[in-house]
């Protein structure tokens, strides 16, 4: 058994134990010496007790939002975290309506939560695996904004490219409508700063909630829009 397919098997065992325990935390992020024993996926009970040790740093996702703590010391699980409002998490995951879409051969201007951010947005400046739960809804995205740009997209099967034009101030696109998207799609993109790759990882049902979410990036190793879900809802660190 490949190390992806036991990662898989491992993270699905993990959700269904914490659905039938009634655990309510997710760990989304871990480092130091005790991440072998909290890495992203881990389902923790809602009040639990975590001992980190020194230059430890766990984040931890509930339905209220993402939590930081940092070691050394004893943190509880049920400590409150950042209030994640159901306005708040369907902006950041759905897209809307956009003031402008001056973009070539796309289907217009997505945007989300604050800054146009929303989680079904491939960044175009970072490489690896970018889940798509409806093609119509995929959108680009790009860090800095400070220039125009025109960045181009090819699928490594079948050579075709499409470019997708960046006004000055413009960080959000959509996905070109004449490049389809399938599972497992990989795409080269140029323009956009250094050489980047995306591969597509097709994700249903959608996920619902902040939990739901979250695993279903760490499983899919969607790790940019990971990033991007608990950022919006970071609390304040523990330590």
């Amino acid at each position: 058994m490949n190390m992806s397919l036991r990662m898989s098997l491992v993270l699905a065992g993990t959700a269904l134990i914490a659905a039938s325990s009634g655990a309510a935390v997710l760990v989304v992020r871990s480092s130091g010496p005790s991440a072998a024993t909290f890495p992203a996926g881990k389902a923790l009970g809602d009040t639990q007790t975590i001992r980190l040790r020194a230059n430890d740093l766990l984040v931890l996702l509930d339905s209220r939002g993402t939590r930081t703590l940092r070691g050394p010391g004893e943190f509880s699980t049920s400590a409150a975290s950042s209030s994640a409002s159901a306005s708040s998490l369907a902006a950041i995951t759905r897209q809307v309506g956009s003031r402008r879409a001056r973009v070539q051969a796309v289907r217009g201007e997505p945007s989300g939560a604050t800054g146009g951010r929303n989680v079904w947005q491939a960044d175009v400046s970072r490489s690896g695996s970018v889940c798509v739960a409806n093609p119509s809804d995929l959108g680009l995205y790009r860090g800095s904004a400070a220039s125009e740009a025109h960045v181009t997209l090819t699928d490594a099967a079948s050579g075709k490219s499409a470019t997708v034009h960046f006004e000055v101030g413009q960080s959000i696109a959509r996905w070109p409508a004449d490049l389809p998207v399938a599972e497992g799609n990989k795409f080269a993109i140029k323009g956009a700063g250094d050489p980047a790759t995306l591969q597509v990882k097709m994700v249903a049902p959608v996920p619902s909630g902040l939990e739901g979410m979250a695993q279903s990036f760490i499983r899919n190793d969607c790790n940019a829009q990971l990033d991007v879900l608990i950022d919006t809802f970071s609390a304040p660190s523990g330590s």
